[in-house]
């Protein structure tokens, strides 16, 4: 399936636009915008790098304090000092409040807290721009099947997770190629049974799977979602090979 460089995330799910990007190859800059809000992901050949985010509550200082990492002194000393090429981070560093290793754990969790609530966003804007983006010091090292999992594991929308796995009589099978894949996405005990399920062979509804999945139904169809997404496994009957074009997503121009 072809997703273009620019459209509406009601219609191209944010999870999917990240697949395509994996399997494109990708590198620039995707911009996501919903209302007055703007993240903005730096993608490295197709691998999500590093993410910033116009909302307030999702700057890395917010977090910090959040987490309670640093104190309201220190953070609001290191904030009056911002301006130009001037980063909270650094700051925080300078005046004793994080050490450097700390600097680095906190600018890694801050890209993947704007990441896991990206996935929470059936609405928007994206657009892909090729080239658009600027290296940085510091980025994940996640994997892409890693990254997707992981924030589709936090979407508690049971109206996109139907969708997404197809419903109770949807039919599923392994991919070829699905333990390379989940040995990148790091899954759950309970997430590898589920796969070990599929690999016993032949074709499975949504249904059979939930009654013989330690996992609970709602896990069940949004652990499907995801495995179809990353291509762990393949939806639809054997014969239907159309079905299978969401493993193939690819980005066009």
């Amino acid at each position: 399936m072809a997703f273009p460089l620019e459209g509406d995330l009601a219609r191209f799910d944010f999870a999917e636009v990240v697949q395509a990007l994996h399997h494109s190859r990708r590198s620039g800059l995707l911009r996501l915008t919903r209302g007055l809000h703007t993240k903005q992901i730096l993608v490295e050949q197709g691998r999500l790098a590093f993410a910033s985010s116009s909302d307030p509550d999702e700057r890395m200082g917010e977090i910090l304090l959040r987490r309670g990492r640093i104190t309201l002194q220190q953070y609001q000393t290191a904030s009056a000092a911002l301006g130009p090429g001037r980063r909270l981070g650094t700051l925080l560093v300078e005046r004793g409040a994080l050490a450097a290793g700390d600097l680095v754990r906190a600018v890694v969790d801050h890209s993947q807290e704007i990441l896991w609530a990206a996935f929470q966003w059936s609405e928007g804007h994206y657009k892909f721009e090729e080239g658009g983006g600027h290296p940085e010091m510091i980025t994940l090292r996640m994997s892409t099947p890693e990254i997707v999992v992981e924030g589709l594991r936090r979407v508690t929308s049971w109206s996109r997770i139907q969708r997404g796995c197809g419903g109770a009589e949807a039919r599923y099978r392994v991919a070829a190629d699905a333990l390379a894949i989940a040995e990148q996405a790091r899954l759950t005990p309970a997430e590898s049974e589920l796969l070990l399920v599929l690999s016993a062979g032949g074709d499975w509804t949504v249904g059979a799977l939930c009654e013989r999945s330690a996992l609970n139904s709602f896990e069940v169809c949004r652990t499907l979602w995801a495995y179809r997404v990353v291509g762990l496994a393949v939806r639809g009957a054997a014969e239907a090979l159309p079905e299978d074009e969401g493993l193939d997503l690819v980005l066009e121009d």
